[in-house]
């Protein structure tokens, strides 16, 4: 039986095994607390599978970095093309997708661009530790829903900045597809 992974070109491994040897962890041990074997994880540090983004989002949990850590591809080039953008599952919900915006895993922010289907809501998930946001409306019209009670409608061009403690909903309340551009920082499950 294989795992069928993000991307078969996608090689993660080494940054899987740099990580777990840095935290002092044996395969065994990561095995045990992401609930798969160590075994499955030797084949996927020698990249002869790839594991699937479930997986893979409880390995990074063990490793303590945040997923698109695992699926950033080490780079010296600061661009990242249109139409070469890693795409994410945000979390364990794999039917929210994120187009990661840097190709830097180590640096204390996380740019993405997300684009909500319509009438689609996205409910806000309670993070651990402080962080801020900025959203950043690309296309459509997006309201976003910040506590205690607070209503933003934002179309293209619209900005709004926020601590993510407070952030309820991002809605898209039309008829159409709506885009933004997302910065969080820190990133969730960075270290530091």
């Amino acid at each position: 039986m294989t795992d069928q992974g993000p991307s078969a070109d996608l090689e993660v491994g080494s940054e899987i095994r740099r990580r777990r040897i840095q935290l002092g962890l044996t395969l065994r041990e990561v095995g045990e607390a992401a609930d798969l074997t160590s075994g499955f994880l030797s084949q996927v540090e020698n990249d002869r599978v790839s594991p699937s983004l479930k997986s893979l989002a409880r390995i990074a949990e063990v490793l303590k970095v945040p997923l698109f850590h695992l699926l950033s591809q080490p780079t010296h080039d600061p661009v990242v093309r249109a139409d070469n953008r890693p795409v994410v599952a945000w979390g364990d919900r794999s039917e929210i997708r994120i187009e990661l915006l840097t190709p830097h895993r180590d640096w204390y922010m996380l740019p993405f661009r997300r684009v909500m289907q319509p009438e689609e809501v996205y409910e806000a998930e309670r993070l651990e530790h402080a962080r801020e946001e900025w959203l950043l409306v690309e296309s459509g019209s997006i309201e976003v829903e910040l506590a205690p009670d607070e209503h933003h409608v934002l179309g293209p061009g619209d900005a709004i900045h926020y601590e993510s403690s407070r952030l309820r909903t991002i809605s898209n309340r039309t008829g159409g597809e709506a885009a933004y551009i997302c910065m969080m920082s820190p990133p969730p499950l960075q270290n530091g």
